[in-house]
């Protein structure tokens, strides 16, 4: 099988993936705010140039390689016109296949990128919370139960501008009172959860208290924290870490770590919400499960 590389197009962020099977490699990523300056028009020009260039020098590097954009949350809501607009600018970059993922799709590919990892008759819950929506799918032994949320990283950003200050102005608990209400319910009682989308790597260089995972066996899943433990490491880095400490915990993409804390309170008033006990970091996403439903 020839090799491709896989874009995950997200609100706030550009992850590329290698996969040479059965190898997936996350190759870079770039934080781009497609977010900031949004209007009917579409993305801004700036941003829009940023992804052109990102995709260029991913071709430079990658010539002969197949490329293949999933994009989701912000990209949704643009118009036919401008959506053709940016896709036709894709495609002069070189032969790059661009396709729209609706929420439930991308529940579905959440849901295919963990099921089986943990085998248990009970339900466990995954949370993937992108830059501008955020999925939430409820796995049982024999069904599952998807909800989509129109909120994300940058909706709180949005609120709150002030939490990316030296030392956030906004406290923890405020962002978390404001995103609990905005949660659905859910009937299923569930102490365990998956919490994708880079976190195993973001938790490990932030100095969360992470535990061996005893639960399951999996490379990809090494390690496991008590929702206790995480809710105290959340309230040290929005009060005593400060956001340049946090950017240099990531050099090569420092922009990433300026949606830290807003993405760890939201998770928190997840875990807060439906009385999770533990939760197992994950850097799987979308292009894992588009990969195992393809191959």
């Amino acid at each position: 099988m020839e090799e491709l590389l896989l874009i995950d197009l997200g609100s706030s962020s550009v992850k590329a993936y290698t996969y040479n099977k059965p190898n997936l490699k996350l190759a870079c990523t770039k934080s781009i705010p497609f977010k900031e300056g949004f209007s009917e028009k579409g993305i801004s020009e700036i941003n829009k140039t940023d992804l052109l260039n990102f995709l260029r020098k991913l071709k430079s590097k990658h010539p002969k390689v197949k490329f293949c954009v999933y994009a989701t949350a912000v990209f949704r809501k643009l118009s036919p016109i401008v959506l053709k607009s940016l896709v036709d600018g894709i495609q002069k970059v070189g032969d790059i296949e661009f396709r729209l993922i609706s929420p439930e799709e991308e529940s579905e590919f959440l849901e295919l990128a963990l099921v089986g990892k943990y085998p248990t008759n009970e339900p466990i819950l995954l949370i993937n919370i992108g830059g501008g929506s955020t999925e939430l799918v409820i796995v049982n032994r024999d069904s599952s139960n998807h909800y989509n949320i129109d909120l994300g990283v940058g909706s709180i950003i949005s609120e709150f501008s002030n939490i990316n200050e030296t030392y956030s102005s906004v406290t923890l608990s405020r962002v978390i009172e404001f995103v609990t209400p905005k949660l659905p319910e859910i009937k299923e009682k569930v102490k365990i959860a998956f919490y994708t989308g880079g976190e195993l790597t973001y938790m490990s260089l932030a100095s969360y208290t992470l535990s061996k995972n005893k639960l399951f066996e999996d490379s990809d899943h090494p390690s496991i924290i008590q929702t206790n433990n995480f809710a105290k490491r959340n309230e040290e880095i929005f009060s005593q870490v400060t956001l340049n400490e946090l950017e240099s915990l990531m050099n090569d993409n420092p922009q990433w770590m300026h949606g830290a804390r807003a993405c760890s309170a939201f998770a928190q008033a997840i875990c807060n919400k439906y009385e999770i006990e533990t939760i197992i970091p994950s850097n799987s996403n979308l292009i894992n499960g588009v990969i195992r439903k393809l191959f």
